[in-house]
């Protein structure tokens, strides 16, 4: 099975996972630093996957996408951190993914933020 490989991802970024979601609110999991990625700041329409989102099922535009190993899959309204320490440093939403599992070619995930 091909798959890429952390040295073929040369950004870094930040996974605060959603530990949980209840009437109460929204938990946050411990941050996972340093996850080696692709980060490409390029507008695309998505459909917006955040079951609480006033947008939820409607096209939304993505500005950043952002391709990770498959063990990094997240659920939307898991927030992910870019470019940190640069001018650009934001941290934003996933808002959808996409993982390609295909056999003989690279497996990935797109996390696709607002």
């Amino acid at each position: 099975m091909a798959r890429l490989r952390p040295k073929h991802l040369p950004h870094r970024v930040t996974i605060t996972p959603l530990a949980t979601e209840t009437a109460e609110g929204v938990t946050v999991g411990d941050p996972v630093e340093n996850v080696p990625a692709y980060v490409e700041q390029k507008s695309r329409l998505r459909v917006d996957r955040r079951a609480t989102s006033e947008t939820v099922g409607q096209e939304i535009t993505s500005t950043t996408m952002v391709i990770v190993l498959p063990e990094h899959d997240v659920p939307p309204r898991t927030k992910v951190t870019v470019w940190a320490d640069t001018p650009r440093e934001r941290t934003s939403e996933v808002i959808d993914s996409a993982l390609f599992d295909y056999t003989g070619t690279p497996n990935h995930v797109e996390l696709y933020l607002e």
